[in-house]
């Protein structure tokens, strides 16, 4: 079976993409999720690195994969979506497939942020127990703004910069999923990355439910259903 790399997002860790990577190594896949550079240590590590520390430390892992392997498929899960089709751009001939998950090209989404809390803060109001997922919700919010550096910030933009002009080079096989209450990226983004995409083997999927963590939200068996399918199908191709 394939070798799959798989790329978290901005801030965040391997665990972004919840049990898809296990789910991945059940179906026979050899799967690698390496940790960005600057993430999983402390404030400053991340303020420290820049946006091409951060591809270079994933393309670090996937050199390292094509010297062992003659192709591999890529996911990229939010911004590592965007480090995901640079590297897949880079080293065309030798992606197997492209998988694209609440990717950002426009961010944030304002309205269903201020939707999310507003719903969080009126369920506080009249005394009802609040939804976990709601409270979890704003805790991630209050935690990123409180430990993300705004010099990382501004070179997670620097890369969407980048990024963006190079979804109309794609040509590999591409997935795209978007979750549609997505609170951090607007759900256009997918339909603007699908349409740019020169494919001739796309699909994108919209989850009605899902917002930005769509690993691991209420949709997530779905998600991940449809990357080992995907995967699977252009392995037999």
């Amino acid at each position: 079976m394939g070798v799959c790399l798989l790329i978290h997002g901005f801030t965040g860790a391997p665990t972004d993409l919840g049990q898809l990577a296990e789910r991945l190594r059940a179906a026979g896949h050899e799967v690698h999720t390496p940790t960005l550079a600057g993430h999983g240590a402390t404030r400053l590590e991340l303020e420290r690195v820049s946006w091409l520390d951060w591809i270079h430390s994933a393309e670090k892992e996937l050199v390292k994969l094509l010297q062992q392997h003659q192709q591999v498929h890529v996911v990229g899960f939010s911004m590592g979506g965007l480090i995901a089709t640079y590297l897949s751009n880079k080293y065309r001939d030798r992606i197997c497939s492209l998988s694209l998950l609440s990717t950002p090209i426009y961010t944030i989404n304002p309205k269903q942020l201020f939707r999310t809390i507003t719903e969080a803060i009126q369920k506080s109001m009249r005394n009802h127990p609040s939804s976990p997922r709601s409270d979890e919700d704003v805790q991630r919010y209050l935690a990123k703004v409180k430990s993300t550096p705004m010099r990382s910030l501004v070179h997670f933009r620097r890369l969407v910069q980048t990024a963006k002009p190079l979804m109309e080079e794609i040509e590999m096989p591409l997935l795209v999923l978007q979750g549609e209450l997505d609170d951090l990226v607007e759900a256009r983004s997918a339909t603007y990355i699908y349409e740019s995409a020169r494919s001739g083997v796309k699909n994108l999927q919209l989850y009605p439910q899902s917002r930005h963590m769509i690993c691991v939200d209420c949709e997530a068996e779905q998600v991940m259903q449809e990357v080992v399918q995907f995967i699977r199908a252009q392995e037999a191709n």
